[in-house]
């Protein structure tokens, strides 16, 4: 079925019948709502929707859309003059942890074909009340809502944290990971608790599907490759251990279109369909060095070159997180380095993409090379100036100072 467009009008024999390609056959005349939709990856979901036909997004998040968010959603517009964007943010009409607001937002059209629940709570530095809020209560908000408004179809943002316990991930299958007893942070263990809700609500009235980046990257990104970059342009970042182990990671757009995949599949295939509150996990599928890409892209920055530096050995790295752990724990203040970040940049973690490509007929739009190319090629051209700028003004003021 493609929404709004009479999916079940019979074709003569003589009429090309065209099958749409998986990603680009439901959304045409779709009438969707994303949560998050200001984030990095919300925002490009809105995007997406939009260039391929929807009808009518709903944008739902806590913050409003600035300037430059609206001049580019005001240009997939300009490409699809029938398109159109509805605005619920902002702390009183975003607030995915109140209920009034998710009910008001989810009224704002006649009726929701497909919700992408987008909206998380994300990084290191959140208190543990909030993730839970977040993640999980604005969850089942969202689930409640679905099944108060008749909403059929349901493609929840998951993350492969919710599998980690620690260990090397070398080149498994979704079917393959488990929930891990023991959670080592507070965000995988949240989102893992938000997932089993989506999978539990799972029925005839509710269609629902679990589709997870891994390491998403892109232009507009705010928080993975600034971090890294600015650190490196520093000359405060060093290769952990021996840098060389290998990550799957995932350029924006085709982490968008493999949200796209699995609304294609629950849609078209509703009961019938086998990924129904399944878990899967989408990449640019060949996996990378990771400190060899972040190496790359600072230098194409102009930033020193990782290798020509003395690397951190992992005895001393666990033996300043450790105790950094502790300083957070006690005084409930967050540090940057702990022993979980240790650990994420020094195993492997990267995905056999089969049962994506079996189940949801996922292939990347972007190979790794091309993705890496046109978002180092944006952060050079929009991120390093500023970061020049900003950087300059900083030693400026410190020579006033002296």
């Amino acid at each position: 079925m493609v929404f709004g467009f009479g999916g079940d009008k019979k074709k003569s024999p003589k009429e090309k019948i065209v099958v749409a390609a998986p990603g680009f056959r439901t959304t045409p005349g779709v009438v969707a709502l994303v949560t998050g939709s200001n984030g990095f990856c919300g925002a490009r979901l809105v995007e997406i929707l939009l260039d391929r036909g929807a009808k009518t997004v709903v944008c739902f998040d806590i913050t409003a859309p600035n300037a430059k968010l609206k001049e580019r959603f005001d240009t997939c517009l300009e490409k699809n003059p029938k398109g159109n964007l509805i605005y619920c943010t902002g702390r009183k009409d975003g607030d995915i942890t109140s209920k009034e607001a998710v009910e008001k937002a989810f009224t704002t059209v006649k009726q929701l074909d497909i919700v992408y629940h987008v909206a998380a709570l994300v990084g290191p530095f959140h208190s543990d009340e909030m993730y839970y809020k977040v993640n999980v209560e604005g969850t089942r908000n969202i689930l409640d809502a679905c099944l108060k408004f008749n909403v059929k179809n349901l493609v929840n943002s998951s993350s492969p944290s919710t599998r980690f316990d620690g260990e090397d991930v070398e080149g498994k299958r979704e079917d393959e990971l488990v929930f891990p007893e023991v959670y080592t942070a507070l965000y995988a263990e949240t989102k893992a608790e938000a997932e089993r809700m989506v999978s539990s609500a799972c029925s005839p009235e509710l269609n629902t599907i679990n589709v997870a980046p891994h390491q998403v990257y892109g232009p507009y990104d705010e928080l993975f490759m600034p971090n890294l970059l600015s650190t490196m342009g520093n000359n405060r970042l060093r290769i952990f251990g021996k840098g060389d182990k290998l990550i799957s990671v995932c350029y924006v757009d085709n982490y968008c279109h493999g949200l796209l995949c699995g609304a294609d599949e629950i849609v078209s295939n509703g009961t019938k369909s086998k990924a129904l509150g399944k878990f899967y996990i989408i990449t640019d599928e060949e996996p990378q060095v990771l400190w060899d890409m972040i190496n790359s892209a600072g230098m194409e920055m102009g930033f020193t070159d990782l290798h020509t530096k003395w690397a951190l050995p992992l005895w001393l790295l666990y033996f300043v997180a450790y105790p950094c752990g502790i300083y957070t724990f006690v005084t409930k203040k967050k540090t940057k380095l702990t022993p979980f970040t240790v650990r994420m940049l020094t195993i492997h973690r990267y995905f056999d993409p089969t049962l994506s490509k079996q189940d949801l007929q996922y292939e990347p739009l972007y190979k790794f090379k091309d993705g890496w190319k046109l978002t180092t090629g944006w952060f050079k051209e929009h991120w390093l100036p500023e970061y020049n700028n900003d950087k300059n003004n900083n030693t400026g003021a410190s020579k006033k100072q002296d």
